[in-house]
């Protein structure tokens, strides 16, 4: 077997006797270009979408700023494309969307092209072979269920896998050259020639480019500087230091872009960034040193990185997404892959792709963000790789079983170019029941082609007529942001604010309850409306439903002093009183009691609150059971000093009742932070 990383010369041979004979490698990278676009063209989300994605459709679309760390290269490229389809009509937000397939599409065609430079040839396996393997490896990365659903909508993580994909070619050719110039001498002629670098400076723009997208780039460079000091170690002292120095500067370049997020900062391309609440501009960005490092580097809104211990609880989690992405056999070939790689002594790949999975599958460990199964997509990109590199391994062994056959029963080798090799490739051919079965299985659940309810929900809002300068609240950002869009691109309800909680790094921001503060504090008497019902909020805030779902915050749900008071500590919080109010639901008869809360120190988890009613003989007579501000305000986000209400209601007129016992406790075990209230009733 020839060894793959010996082999770029004949490589060369093999590629010229294709030449004029059918196919060549670049059509076929097209071909698999074409049909991946076309997939994901058929389940592109058709326009406007939530969270990051509409976050992007705007942000792109004004030049101006998306959230940290900026994406300045994504953000050019992006609005460059859709002011491009913008000629011919299509919408800002469609553009976006479908520069994500373009992209992926195009990811498709250079993974085929790279894994034909990266498969072994030998005197046993035939072009057809590689191509096979090479195109499988494509393909699975292609209907990779992540990929997939990445591709059809506005978002940065196929950019990253094509940057991937276009380090590790850069990164061969480089190699490749490296090794021609050694073969003719061009290296040991003399100290002053032009260090390597310069006859190949992709791979280095490549890598400063991509970090101006995405900081997961920086999961490859232990990976590539390895494969650098395995192939470039044993180059002269003066010529490694210059080596580096352009390295250096060509890789710094790029980074350059990032001077786009100060200079689109402002209120014009960014008016998202710096919202008129009345009292006072909301500036979320400004433009000092320390916002930018912050910025760039996501310390603003970094969630931080979990402990060991929680890290090692995510295992499971891992290897459930390598499972459902790649299935029993697919995990299979990718060992398969691996054993391949170690028995060819392909160093190169395994120090490429090995070092970058390692680190990216410890970093997606410990990474505490919800979206985390997208910073997989690195992996699946990898794993495909390795299952590549198994099929043309297993092909390989098949032709080589037909011809060792054949030499056996005929003492020379039968049908050189004939059956030995075609049974080889048919053994790969086999497998690309994996794309197939991923397309089968995934394609009504990734399918983005019907999703129009951001849109929808949106018309809702602003067909329920929230006034002109209304602030609009959610305690979801994902629901906020297309609000951006539609004042930006659509230039509808630009008079109108949009909070959300973690907008800002600070405690005005903290959570639903402070944002809404924050609302009336710094709105000079602008109406707060929230755009959706939020159940529990109503134990802090006055609320009045307006036309659906529109709800209107009137202030704080205290206007005075409970009915009946009561002004005893319980643990962490004073009962300041009550009210009590009977009523008839029907036939049934209900009582509302409203416990009245003060917070003396904040609670460090979600409770539920328990009001027992018992009449003189000890026999409860009722009892209602429920988490104080619901969903929405629970226990653990309420703050000293806050005074909140804590509305039950119970089944009867409590006429009988002498006695109310109050308490709280959390878990199946009921903990509780003191013994319940006892309170003496007089008669309600």
């Amino acid at each position: 077997m020839v060894k793959s990383n010996d082999k770029a010369k004949v490589t060369e041979e093999v590629t010229e006797k294709e030449a004029g004979k059918g196919i060549s490698d670049r059509q076929i990278a097209l071909i698999l270009a074409a049909l991946t676009l076309a997939l994901y063209l058929r389940t592109l989300a058709p326009g406007l979408l939530a969270g990051d994605p509409g976050e992007f459709q705007v942000a792109a679309w004004t030049l101006g700023l998306s959230h940290p760390t900026g994406y300045p290269l994504y953000m050019l490229l992006g609005g460059g494309w859709q002011r491009l389809l913008g000629i011919v009509g299509i919408a800002p937000s469609t553009a976006l969307n479908a520069f994500s397939a373009l992209v992926g599409a195009a990811t498709v065609a250079v993974l085929y092209l790279l894994m034909i430079d990266w498969l072994p040839v030998s005197l046993v396996s035939s072009p057809l072979v590689r191509r096979f393997a090479a195109a499988l490896t494509a393909l699975l990365y292609a209907t990779n269920p992540t990929v997939w659903n990445q591709s059809l909508i506005a978002e940065v993580y196929t950019l990253h896998g094509l940057f991937i994909v276009l380090i590790f070619l850069a990164a061969h050719r480089l190699r490749i050259k490296g090794q021609e110039d050694k073969k003719n001498g061009r290296q040991e002629e003399s100290v002053n020639a032009l260090p390597l670098f310069l006859s190949s400076p992709l791979l280095f723009f490549i890598v400063g480019l991509s970090l101006t997208h995405h900081a997961m780039t920086l999961l490859l460079l232990p990976g590539l500087l390895l494969f650098l000091i395995l192939h470039f170690r044993k180059e002269k002292n003066r010529s490694n230091t210059l080596f580096l120095s352009s390295c250096l500067l060509v890789l710094l370049l790029p980074l350059l872009l990032y001077l786009y997020i100060p200079l689109r900062s402002g209120a014009e391309a960014s008016p998202w960034y710096h919202q008129n609440l009345g009292g006072e501009i909301l500036s979320l960005y400004d433009n000092s040193w320390t916002s930018f490092v912050d910025f760039i580097s996501g310390r603003s809104i970094s969630v931080g990185f979990r402990t060991i211990g929680d890290a090692m609880g995510q295992l499971s989690f891992a290897f459930e997404r390598w499972q459902i992405h790649f299935t029993a056999v697919g995990l299979v070939l990718i060992v398969i892959g691996l054993v391949a790689l170690i028995v060819q002594r392909n160093w190169s790949v395994l120090l490429l792709t090995g070092v970058a999975a390692l680190l990216q599958q410890i970093f997606n460990l410990f990474y505490n963000i919800g979206d985390i199964h997208v910073y997989y997509i690195p992996l699946y990109l990898i794993g495909s790789i390795w299952c590549g590199f198994a099929a043309a391994w297993i092909g390989e062994w098949g032709a080589k079983k037909v011809k060792e056959k054949a030499e056996a029963e005929n003492g020379e080798e039968r049908d050189k170019d004939g059956g030995r090799l075609g049974f080889g490739a048919l053994i790969v051919l086999f497998l690309f029941f994996l794309p197939l079965q991923q397309v089968r299985n995934y394609q009504s659940v990734v399918d983005q082609s019907q999703n129009r309810s951001t849109r929808q929900a949106w018309e809702r809002i602003l067909a329920a007529q929230p006034p002109e300068d209304a602030i609009l609240i959610s305690n979801d950002r994902n629901e906020i942001v297309p609000l951006f869009y539609l004042q930006s691109v659509d230039k509808q309800a630009v008079g109108m604010a949009g909070l959300f909680p973690l907008m800002a790094a600070d405690a005005r921001f903290a959570d639903i309850g402070a944002t809404i503060d924050t609302a009336f504090a710094l709105g000079a008497g602008r109406p707060v409306y929230l755009i959706k019902p939020m159940p529990g909020l109503a134990a802090k805030f006055a609320l009045a439903e307006r036309t659906p779902p529109l709800v209107e915050v009137l202030g704080p749900a205290t206007a005075g002093s409970p009915a009946i008071q009561v002004d005893v500590r319980y643990g962490p919080l004073t009962l300041l009183g009550y009210d009590w109010s009977n009523r008839t639901n029907g036939r049934t008869k209900e009582m509302e009691i409203t416990l009245h809360w003060r917070v003396e120190e904040a609670l460090d988890a979600d409770y539920t609150t328990t009001v027992q009613l018992y009449d003189e003989t000890g026999q409860k007579i009722a009892q209602d059971d429920r988490p104080p501000g619901a969903e929405f305000y629970p226990t653990s986000l309420w703050k000293t000093g806050e005074i909140l209400l804590d509305r039950h209601t119970l089944a009867g007129d409590g006429i009988t009742a002498t006695k109310m016992l109050v308490g709280m406790y959390v878990g199946p075990n009921f903990d509780s932070f003191a013994p319940p209230l006892e309170i003496e009733l007089a008669g309600q």
